[in-house]
């Protein structure tokens, strides 16, 4: 060990260190340090400094776009004009739905395109206008949530009218003939 570990460890052997004792150089030394450390600045370059590493911003690659046209022409894919809504219907309840898309097709390679950007919503909040695009699947799917709405308000009113007035059986006159 060298010297200057072998002290530290004396000092911390040692039950109390008097403070009279130490030099006050190493008393001003210490203060300057605490100072120094105690402040929130961020030190840059110097010797022994940390170098700060560059954020780096990643952009999106315009040329994937380019990549993909490129790609998607070889498929010899035409445009299907006038098409104003797309809806895929996922397996969780869920529609994801395009409006005014830019819809490709290739007949021969049996490739279809959907460009733009979906929206994903419920199927309950679409549905006025999704019923003539429902299949088998999400048919049965609005069937079963539609008998759980109905269940949860034949609930809500059968607790309405337990705290209404109860109906009358009977009169007051057939009570006083039985008596």
């Amino acid at each position: 060990r060298c010297g200057w570990c072998q002290g530290l460890l004396n000092l911390r052997d040692s039950e109390s260190i008097n403070m009279s004792e130490v030099d006050p150089k190493i008393l001003e030394a210490r203060l300057k340090l605490k100072e120094s450390m105690g402040k929130n600045v961020t030190k840059i370059g110097g010797a022994g400094g940390a170098r700060r590493t560059k954020k780096v911003n990643k952009k999106v690659d315009k040329n994937e776009d380019k990549k993909l046209k490129q790609q998607l022409s070889k498929f010899k894919i035409q445009n299907l004009p006038d098409i104003e809504e797309v809806n895929f219907f996922k397996d969780d309840g869920t529609v994801m739905n395009f409006k005014k898309p830019a819809v490709d097709f290739s007949v021969r390679d049996n490739l279809v395109v959907v460009s733009g950007s979906p929206e994903t919503k419920e199927i309950e909040a679409m549905l006025p206008d999704i019923l003539r695009q429902l299949g088998p699947e999400q048919a049965a799917k609005l069937k079963d949530v539609v008998k759980k709405d109905s269940l949860k308000k034949k609930d809500e009113i059968k607790e309405e009218d337990e705290d209404d007035i109860p109906d009358l059986v009977g009169t007051f006159e057939d009570h006083s003939k039985k008596e």
